[in-house]
């Protein structure tokens, strides 16, 4: 199988509930992830506050698992049915390589 990147990008406040979505999704917590806070930017940015109004960009997470096509295709799967209508937003593209040094 090959390896798949998944970036997901949510609001903020969402990152606990995210995070613990992808605990318990089994083959995702043993592949592990990455959970970092980020700005974003453009007219598709949905602001939460005034405060991200005045600033010019909005408080995000950005989450990237790297895991076999069938895990990530299954994550997809439990997400949408947890964050339907909750802002998440998600790519997906090959891992040309991956590995542990």
């Amino acid at each position: 199988m090959s390896p798949q990147v998944l970036t997901l990008i949510a609001p903020a406040a969402l990152k606990e509930h995210l995070v613990a979505a992808l605990l318990a999704h089994g083959p995702t917590a043993q592949a592990g992830f990455v959970a970092r806070e980020i700005e974003g930017y453009g007219d598709g940015v949905t602001y939460d506050s005034t405060i991200e109004r005045v600033r010019g960009h909005a408080l995000a997470v950005e989450i990237v698992v790297t895991a076999p096509d069938a895990d990530i295709r299954g994550l997809l799967d439990v997400l949408r049915t947890e964050m339907a209508g909750r802002g998440v937003t998600w790519r997906l593209s090959a891992a040309t390589a991956a590995g542990t040094l």
